[in-house]
């Protein structure tokens, strides 16, 4: 294996800015000028906690997640508590290939959240001009956008209609594509990324690694042929196992983020090293437990086995529980990689 200088990375949750400010995850996404303020504080702890060792998260409007499914009429449900999430926007197969063969060519960019979102980002941008132009509308991969349109009968069809939702994904594919492709025109990019094609999608997970060839891999590939010109494809699945892995290299898979994924081990990395690189995360919930001995060895067994970017991640919940030392003495082991 070769070796690799590793990258650290340590992710800011954007529920910490709401928390800070002492507002609910509802009014974060709904209210802009509440938004901006919770920036402000979110920015300001950063900067003081970590005495500039961290760069604060750029401030956005506030992410969904499913606003491309929005669009095509997934009914959205805001939380005080909690991200937005949404419902099913169909009862049966037939009537979501219906629907998104009738959505084809829709200009997504008059949908009212679209707006909103356009509106949302300037007046961000406009508060933090290292804010993106656009950003916080988001869309997921062919599996996952196909399970939450049509809820969990969706694995049922799976089974009993494999004809029909290969057709679905093809379907559902076209649609993420044309999301992201007037997204991309909307604030002057190319339609089609010229650079590396990226691409969540955890819902795959649920699928067993015999249906892949059948179902998954034909339309990752239809995705990332859309979606770039470029030839790295970054994925983010979220619970694979080890009989999954091989399914990647079909796909042209150039580095793979498992993030959480507790079947998969170092070792199954190493197992695919010559096919694509990867990076490691030491989960959110796990790091707030860990004493000094645990997390080093974690990180040196991280290092060791490769992983190109090793990450942990904090938010609210590490901030509650007095456990930012956890993230602090994560950055110190970076520094010591690094130096």
């Amino acid at each position: 294996m070769p070796h690799v200088v590793p990258q650290f990375t340590v992710e800011i949750y954007h529920d910490l800015a709401p928390y800070l400010a002492g507002i609910s995850s509802k009014t974060f996404f709904q209210d802009v000028d509440q938004l901006i303020n919770a920036w402000k504080i979110a920015t300001e702890w950063t900067l003081d906690t970590f005495h500039g060792c961290l760069a604060p998260r750029i401030p956005t409007a506030a992410p969904n997640s499913y606003a491309h499914l929005v669009c095509l009429g997934a009914p959205l449900h805001y939380s005080e508590d909690a991200e937005p999430n949404i419902s099913p926007a169909v009862d049966s197969l037939e009537e979501a290939i219906a629907l998104l063969e009738e959505k084809r060519g829709m200009d997504f960019t008059r949908h009212p959240l679209f707006q909103w979102y356009a509106d949302a980002s300037r007046r961000v941008k406009e508060a933090f001009p290292d804010a993106p132009q656009m950003a916080g509308l988001g869309f997921e991969g062919p599996i996952t956008s196909a399970a939450l349109f049509r809820g969990q009968d969706f694995y049922y069809d799976v089974m009993d209609e494999p004809e029909l939702v290969q057709k679905f994904l093809r379907l559902m594919t076209e649609s993420v594509l044309a999301f992201k492709e007037q997204l991309n025109t909307f604030v002057g990019l190319p339609a089609v990324n010229e650079g590396r094609g990226s691409m969540p999608d955890d819902l795959a997970a649920m699928l067993p690694p015999y249906l892949w060839d059948e179902l998954v891999v034909p339309c990752w590939n239809q995705y990332y042929q859309g979606f770039s010109t470029g030839k790295e494809r970054f994925l983010h699945c979220e619970g694979l196992v080890s009989a999954h892995l091989p399914y990647l290299k079909k796909v042209g898979i150039t580095h793979y983020q498992p993030s959480v994924s507790p079947q998969l081990t170092l070792g199954d990395m190493c197992a695919h090293a010559h096919d694509w690189s990867f990076d490691w995360l030491l989960y959110a919930y796990q790091v707030t437990d860990m004493d000094d001995e645990q997390m080093e060895k974690w990180v040196a067994d991280a290092v060791a086995a490769g992983a190109n970017n090793i990450r942990t991640q904090f938010g609210a919940y590490a901030v509650s529980i007095g456990k930012i030392d956890r993230i602090q003495r994560f950055l110190d082991l970076a520094k010591r990689y690094q130096d």
